[in-house]
Order: C-alpha cells, then sequence, then structure tokens
C-alpha cells in the first residue's frame, strides 16, 4: 500500500517544517507550499490524499481555497483539515466551507490522529 500523499500550505516555514515532520515520521508523503500561487499551480498537476491548509495566507485566504476546492468536482472529496491561531471552527462552518479544524497551537498527538481519521 502506497503512502498518502498530504499538502501543506502554511507560510509559517517553522510550523510547516514540524508538520512535515510529525506526518513524514507518520508514514506520508508531504509536499510543502508557502503560497496560494505555488499551491494551485500544484494541485493541477497532482491530486494529493489530504489536504492541510492554514487561513491566513499572505497571497490568500485558506477559508476561500477551501471552497474553491470543495466546489471544484475534481478536487471536491479531498479532505481538508483547517489550522489557525485566530479563527475557529464556528468560522470555519460559518464561511462554507466544510473542513476539519485543529487550532494552533496543536497538541502533536492529537493533530496526529487527526490526520489519521480523516486521511
Amino acid at each position: 500500500m502506497r503512502a498518502k500523499l498530504v499538502y501543506i500550505l502554511e507560510d509559517d516555514p517553522d510550523i510547516r517544517e514540524i508538520v512535515a515532520f510529525i506526518l513524514t515520521e507518520a508514514g506520508y508523503n508531504i509536499k510543502e507550499y508557502g503560497t496560494a500561487a505555488l499551491f494551485n499551480e500544484a494541485i493541477l498537476a497532482h491530486l494529493p490524499d489530504i489536504i492541510i491548509l492554514d487561513i491566513l495566507l499572505p497571497d490568500g485566504n485558506g477559508l476561500d481555497i477551501c471552497k474553491q476546492l470543495q466546489g471544484n468536482e475534481v478536487t471536491s472529496a479531498i479532505p481538508v483539515l483547517m489550522m489557525s491561531a485566530n479563527k475557529t471552527k464556528r468560522d470555519i462552518e460559518e464561511s462554507g466551507c466544510n473542513a476539519d479544524f485543529i487550532s494552533k497551537p496543536f497538541d502533536i498527538d492529537h493533530f496526529r490522529q487527526r490526520v489519521d481519521l480523516i486521511a
């Protein structure tokens, strides 16, 4: 069985590195993106098994990206885990984005469990 591919869209390089390390250690294949532009290019080329999205990005909004993914027939079935230090699960739901949510900072074990559950 092949390892699941996870796309991480997180502008903070430290958080992106930690998330990538946690998931690599758990056996996932990881692709990291620091901007919405790079992420959008990549998703057109190859579809991941799960997407982890930060909400506040320098060149976009994770909530808008989530809604675009879910509104696209090609990407609508890909599970999304939203991360934010400034938003809540209610904010995610009210935005119209149907995604799981974890607040930052997060417990490493809890984060892994959430990814394992939705991947």
